[in-house]
């Protein structure tokens, strides 16, 4: 009897209509890239930084933000005290800074990709290199020095004339 339930429901589940889910149209809007968009969040996080260093400061170009009462009470309710002026400008800091990354992340997502099949030096190997280049340097160093010693007379000379 169990065996005929389970045929019974295997039969309902295959003839029962498939519902299908229509993709959100909201989500699929929020998903899009726009590069304008992009482009313009480059430009605007740098100044959001900042406008929230300036604020932190107490200082906005050259104005004072200890405004005192200014009459605008939304004014007011963020700087009117130093701590509300500070928590504010480093709010526009936060807000700024993670825009950045959120523009830097499809740039980065590849390169570490990347970096991950890089095969890096090992340590002795590093050091030996270090030491070649920083070797070349000495060397570049002391031509360019006898260069200047052995030039420096016909430089005078030519100056004095």
């Amino acid at each position: 009897m169990a065996e005929a339930n389970k045929e019974k429901k295997a039969k309902l589940v295959k003839q029962a209509p498939k519902i299908e889910r229509q993709p959100s149209k909201v989500m699929a809007i929020l998903k899009k890239e726009y590069a304008f968009e992009n482009w313009l969040l480059a430009i605007i996080s740098p100044v959001l930084i900042i406008n929230g260093v300036y604020v932190v400061m107490g200082k906005f170009g050259n104005a004072d933000l200890n405004l005192g009462e200014s009459g605008i009470k939304f004014i007011d309710f963020f700087f009117n005290t130093d701590l509300k002026r500070i928590l504010t400008g480093t709010f526009l800091i936060l807000v700024g800074t993670l825009v950045v990354i959120y523009l830097a992340i499809p740039i980065l997502r590849p390169s570490i990709a990347e970096m991950k099949k890089v095969s890096w030096p090992t340590g002795k190997s590093l050091a030996i290199n270090t030491g070649r280049v920083f070797l070349f340097l000495l060397f570049l160093m002391l031509v360019f020095t006898l260069y200047g010693f052995a030039l420096d007379p016909l430089f005078r000379w030519l100056l004095s004339l």
